[in-house]
């Protein structure tokens, strides 16, 4: 008997730790994720459980190395190998991750939120306060990412923002989450920057950082940061370079390039504002090295393309449910017919025992319309999946777009596009321009992430900038594109 105990908990010992998506990861991975990966290639998994969690530890890695598209690549095979073990919870854990990745490029709001929906509804299944504060930050970040930040005339986004910030902290409290309300409260700290309110931005960093655990050192990056950033906007620079001095001291274990990247620029700037022309040009050299080393445009574009690629499969799995389901309803329609045939006796029968045929007979038409109505929306289900996915596909697959006056002008040509009153005025890099009526709020609808508005006149493609800097930004071929105040690459 004793055998069979210590047998039966042998078992279910690996299957309760595959049900944690955390339980997979090592304090090598989180801490040195570089090593980590040195010697993953000499472990290989030995069961499917532990291929879908070497996968998520994989992405994990690359995510902290700030390779977010093979980190995607990595979190998107470990989340099917575990939906395909049927192991929900570390499957729906994995959407936040795989949300958090996306979300961390230019322009993500084109890619919609399916993931982020996914993991907030299976927070509400769970019941899961954690999760919820966790969905609800995401949801608030997103809402905060819709503000405009040049020409700030939409305020009620931040009222949004603000409102999703408290709904995820309300949870956070709940579940005496720590990690979260150090997150939550940090992000209310950049919203009253953003607002220009810094007593209350600074007193809700202050809040965060009692919250923040021993050893999360990104975390106090990210603090020290937003309370230097705080009183760069105020215009304490003096103030400003402590606590970016501060920030520049912690070591960081994850995410190091790309946090490094915007604090040596802010340090750049910080120290011309104070006319330290020495330490600006120490902090500018750091900062355009790493600049030159992380290829945004490269990683935004690998991430659409991965993206785009899971969305197409899994499209294409909506559409082969949908079809079969309708081969199944045309096969047996001889049986349906027998049904209604056997319901409609029963009704009679009803009618000639009970004297009720007006009541029956109203219930009946009620589940007929009912049925009528659930076949239309099962339709239009399918013509709009067909939709989206032909036009994924066409994005992914034509790279061109076709102009109001028929001209077709490929995607890897086109170097940036020109508003002048209402026409557009589009450059290719053959040399070829092309002048026609339309808006650029209505073209850049259809082109991919690399091309961004840079100005309230200007379409630029990403790949065919050489130089850029806050004042203007200068093509491959020598063009000079005027920039707006609040753009970034």
């Amino acid at each position: 008997m004793k055998k069979l105990i210590v047998l039966l908990l042998l078992l279910t010992v690996p299957t309760a730790r595959a049900q944690k998506l955390e339980a997979w990861l090592t304090s090598e991975a989180e801490e040195n994720p570089q090593q980590y990966l040195s010697k993953a290639a000499k472990l290989p998994p030995a069961t499917a459980a532990e291929a879908a969690g070497k996968f998520f530890v994989l992405g994990r890695c690359y995510a902290n190395l700030n390779q977010e598209d093979i980190a995607l690549k990595y979190y998107l095979l470990s989340k099917k190998g575990f939906e395909k073990l049927k192991l929900e919870e570390p499957a729906k854990d994995l959407a936040l991750e795989i949300h958090t990745i996306i979300s961390s490029q230019e322009n993500y709001n084109k890619y919609g939120t399916s993931f982020i929906d996914e993991y907030y509804n299976y927070a509400r299944k769970t019941g899961s306060n954690s999760r919820l504060a966790l969905a609800w930050n995401e949801y608030a970040k997103g809402a905060y990412d819709r503000f405009d930040f040049e020409t700030r005339n939409n305020p009620e986004v931040l009222d949004t923002a603000q409102a999703y910030f408290n709904k995820g902290l309300a949870y956070a409290n709940k579940a005496d989450d720590a990690r979260a309300r150090a997150k939550l409260y940090a992000n209310l700290g950049t919203l009253e920057n953003t607002r220009q309110n810094f007593s209350a931005a600074r007193a809700h960093l202050d809040k965060a950082r009692e919250f923040i655990k021993p050893g999360d050192e990104y975390e106090l990056f990210v603090n020290y940061f937003s309370y230097g950033n705080s009183f760069f906007i105020e215009g304490n620079y003096s103030a400003a370079l402590t606590w970016f001095s501060k920030a520049e001291k912690v070591k960081l274990p994850r995410f190091r390039s790309k946090a490094m990247r915007i604090l040596f620029k802010k340090l750049m700037e910080s120290y011309d504002a104070v006319d330290d022309q020495a330490n600006r040009r120490i902090y500018q050299k750091l900062f355009l090295d790493l600049d030159n080393k992380i290829k945004d445009e490269d990683q935004n574009i690998a991430i659409h393309d991965i993206n785009a690629k899971y969305q197409v499969a899994q499209n294409e799995a909506t559409i082969t449910a949908l079809t079969g389901f309708k081969e199944k309803f045309y096969k047996n329609r001889l049986v349906f017919g027998i049904l209604l045939l056997v319901v409609f006796l029963l009704a009679l029968y009803s009618f000639i025992r009970w004297k009720k045929l007006d009541g029956r007979q109203q219930e009946l038409e009620v589940e007929k319309q009912s049925v009528e109505f659930e076949k239309i929306q099962i339709e239009q289900k399918h013509i709009i999946t067909v939709q989206e996915l032909e036009k994924v596909k066409s994005l992914v697959t034509e790279g061109h777009i076709i102009l109001k006056d028929k001209s077709k002008v490929y995607l890897n040509d086109l170097m940036y596009i020109k508003a002048e009153d209402h026409y557009l005025n589009v450059f290719s890099s053959d040399g070829k321009t092309n002048f026609v009526r339309g808006k650029l709020s209505q073209i850049i609808l259809e082109l991919p992430p690399n091309f961004v508005k840079c100005h309230r006149s200007y379409i630029v493609n990403t790949n065919f900038i050489q130089s850029f800097n806050s004042g203007c930004i200068v093509l491959k071929n020598r063009t000079e594109l005027p920039v707006s105040r609040g753009f970034k690459l």
